[in-house]
């Protein structure tokens, strides 16, 4: 690589990382992890909680065939959770997840893959995990921005019908607490 182009590349890698940290101090991504669960019995984040919106920030999504689409399904409690292919805790955590759902249909998971949609469906097949919808980043961009708001992989969002963040679960879960994320995944229960 010649001089000119190392420049070049170093000016975008910097361009990148502005972006990025520009992107993530519009809304520090500790707000949502502090989020207090809503006491037991409602089935609600309280009306101050943010929004999965917020939660990922301005990210543009797409479902598999390359749609756009929005994290959550309007009206439905979901669980949202960030995985990335190269991360071994988020190949752990499917795995528990299919070994605990027995085949079942997981219609309330959405599976946000950092590298898109497409690269979800063979981490999903693997583990027998069916029902649950797939999503990605639309583009690069989308996927830098979505990398750098992101404070690690596996991140669970359960997010209640109104679109709010009403707990946060970042990392590999015990098999204890996702068995209460697995009730909302499959659509027996409102909130973990």
């Amino acid at each position: 690589m010649n001089p000119s182009s190392m420049a070049l590349a170093g000016v975008a890698l910097g361009c990148a990382l502005l972006v990025g940290a520009r992107i993530t101090a519009e809304q520090p991504p500790a707000a949502y992890l502090s989020v207090p669960a809503p006491p037991p019995g409602v089935d609600t984040a309280a009306a101050t909680a943010p929004k999965i919106e917020d939660a990922l920030g301005a990210v543009r999504l797409a479902d598999l065939g390359g749609r756009p689409t929005s994290a959550v399904p309007r009206g439905q409690p979901t669980i949202v959770m960030i995985n990335s292919r190269t991360c071994p805790w988020c190949k752990r955590s499917l795995a528990d997840i299919g070994r605990l759902a027995g085949g079942t249909p997981l219609p309330r998971l959405t599976v946000l893959t950092l590298e898109g949609a497409a690269e979800g469906t063979p981490m999903l097949a693997k583990e027998k995990i069916i029902g649950a919808r797939l999503i990605g980043p639309r583009d690069d961009a989308a996927q830098t921005a979505l990398t750098f708001r992101v404070q690690g992989t596996p991140t669970f969002f359960a997010v209640d019908r109104n679109g709010r963040v009403a707990r946060t679960l970042p990392g590999y879960p015990m098999e204890e607490e996702l068995k209460h994320w697995l009730a909302v995944m499959r659509g027996s229960a409102s909130l973990p």
